[in-house]
């Protein structure tokens, strides 16, 4: 199956997110934030990253962008509850640099599960632009 890293800074987010993913059948990896993140992506082949957009030391957003530039291959499903912005802004932004696919928190376990498995099934080839849109 597929590689997924998982990068939100909440711990809770984290493990239901794996849980749910290792159940598919995924190799999970876990990242407290953006720059956490593209250290595991410097060393590692992933196929996919769950992007939270609000994030301590480098947030979502700065992570997509720089994540579209030095690995252009790796799917990205943003994910997001919003703040003092709602999700659906958040999210918006989020397609609008690069993530193939978005979500709003919380979590559901047939919704998050379909959504991973379609982007899985939809290699991303080096130059495709944005995103599908809000869920």
């Amino acid at each position: 199956m597929a590689v997924i890293v998982v990068a939100d800074d909440d711990p809770t987010v984290q493990m239901i997110a794996a849980e749910l993913l290792r159940a598919g059948g995924h190799t999970v990896v876990a990242a407290s934030d953006g720059e956490e993140t593209l250290r595991l992506l410097a060393t590692m082949k992933a196929d996919l990253v769950v992007m939270d957009i609000l994030m301590p030391n480098k947030d979502g957003i700065e992570t997509i962008i720089e994540t579209r530039t030095l690995h252009p291959e790796v799917r990205i499903l943003a994910i997001s509850s919003g703040g003092r912005v709602g999700a659906g802004d958040l999210l918006r932004m989020a397609s609008l640099f690069g993530a193939d696919e978005t979500y709003v928190k919380p979590l559901k376990l047939d919704s998050f599960a379909a959504t991973v498995e379609r982007l899985l099934a939809a290699p991303r080839a080096a130059g495709d632009a944005g995103a599908s849109g809000a869920k």
